[in-house]
């Protein structure tokens, strides 16, 4: 997707990227997944410079299809290609409608892949489904971004040769428990880059359009699949969805223990705790909605920091995320075990790209206390990176007050 969108744009051509994506790779298959991305491009790049405020279509989603799907044709009569089906055929379906909502139906498809990794998966699926950049999948991943683009091509490729241009019937392919597990990463992954977004472009730090797209694609597979840990995962989003409205308040962004909680939607917190089933195994998702639920308790006091000192032990028995170490880390200082902290902080460092925004941000808080000039130095360090103006105005008025 071009980086050029402005941010409400962006959203928009987000949402229904993925469903272009489905729709077209339906209906030609696995042999044209370039031609496909392309031609969304394409459609895209034509709607900035066509849609006027008065000329905007009534079904934007529809008209995007039409200009996508002839721009296929198109490409393809050039190619001269004739794969299990001629050009007059190929011809006929620009007939057809993307009024169905196949996205799920290929994150399905795209998890049960043979060929690919799970993680290759998993980038195929960000960057097909949900629109987003390099630079967004390599943020959540950890992963830098010329890997996760040679990651990209060589799915599509791998794609290409596990189906030999034969036709891909979407509403046929169901999804076993592995495959489960990797469709919850995904939706999890795209979850988190709406939800805390560094992103220049994301004003009020949550996109919250991005996380409702992947709310609303996880309710689909609990409805379908029934599995425990995709209601974990649904509780987990509940949670943190409950708190959007009260994460910025007239443009500032506000700590969780300075929310107003009387702005949390108390419906969605309450159906988060219908969704949270204790599993017969340690899950991530579950001991994650746990920790959430502690954090939104009524009286947080300071047992409540000893508990989730323990659940975040129990989670990196199931899960190695540096993320989840870094948030230990955090607890382990409020519970008065800086030096273990900030040791296992020295170790994160290794996994990490060098400088990476989130553990600075994490050790100068930790530092704060102890070490007052250190903390302040890394505080600088960090806000002198920061494009995102939200956050760095919320640095200045809450972490540096001592300058």
């Amino acid at each position: 997707m071009s980086s050029n969108l402005l941010p409400k744009e962006e959203t928009n051509y987000r949402a229904l990227y993925g469903k272009l994506f489905s729709g077209l790779l339906n209906q030609f298959g696995a042999n044209y997944i370039s031609e496909i991305e392309d031609a969304i491009q394409n459609s895209f790049l034509k709607s900035l410079k066509i849609w006027k405020q008065k000329d905007v279509p009534n079904n934007k989603e529809n008209w995007l299809f039409i200009v996508a799907l002839n721009d296929l044709l198109n490409q393809i009569k050039r190619q001269k290609e004739n794969n299990n089906f001629s050009v007059e055929q190929i011809e006929d379906t620009s007939s057809i409608s993307n009024e169905t909502d196949l996205r799920l139906q290929t994150i399905i498809f795209i998890s049960t892949l043979q060929s690919v990794s799970n993680h290759a998966k998993i980038h195929f699926a960000l960057k097909n489904i949900f629109g987003l950049h390099t630079v967004e999948i390599s943020d959540s991943t950890l992963i830098n971004q010329e890997a996760i683009y040679k990651s990209i091509n060589r799915t599509k490729k791998n794609i290409q040769l596990e189906f030999k241009g034969n036709e891909i019937d979407l509403n046929s392919i169901t999804a076993n428990q592995q495959a489960i597990s990797i469709i919850e990463e995904i939706f999890y992954a795209v979850f988190n880059i709406g939800f805390d977004s560094f992103s220049e472009n994301t004003e009020s730090i949550v996109n919250e359009d991005l996380c409702l797209e992947a709310f609303a694609l996880t309710k689909l597979l609990f409805n379908q699949y029934h599995s425990d840990s995709t209601s974990n995962l649904m509780a987990v989003f509940c949670f943190h969805i409950s708190r959007i409205s009260a994460k910025v308040d007239n443009g500032k962004l506000i700590s969780f223990f300075n929310q107003d909680r009387k702005k949390w939607n108390k419906e969605l917190l309450n159906l988060g705790f219908h969704y949270l089933k204790r599993p017969k195994t340690l899950s991530k998702f579950y001991l994650e909605a746990v920790i959430i639920s502690k954090y939104m308790s009524v009286k947080f006091t300071q047992n409540d920091w000893n508990d989730i000192v323990k659940l975040y032990e129990m989670m990196q028995k199931v899960s190695q995320s540096p993320i989840v170490k870094m948030n230990y880390c955090f607890c382990l200082s409020k519970i008065g075990k800086t030096e273990k902290a900030l040791e296992i902080l020295s170790q994160i460092e290794k996994e990490l790209p060098n400088e990476h925004m989130y553990l600075s941000l994490v050790k100068a808080r930790i530092l704060k206390e102890i070490n007052p000039k250190e903390s302040d130095d890394l505080f600088i360090l960090v806000m002198n990176k920061m494009k995102q103006k939200i956050r760095k105005k919320y640095l200045i008025e809450n972490e540096l007050i001592r300058l």
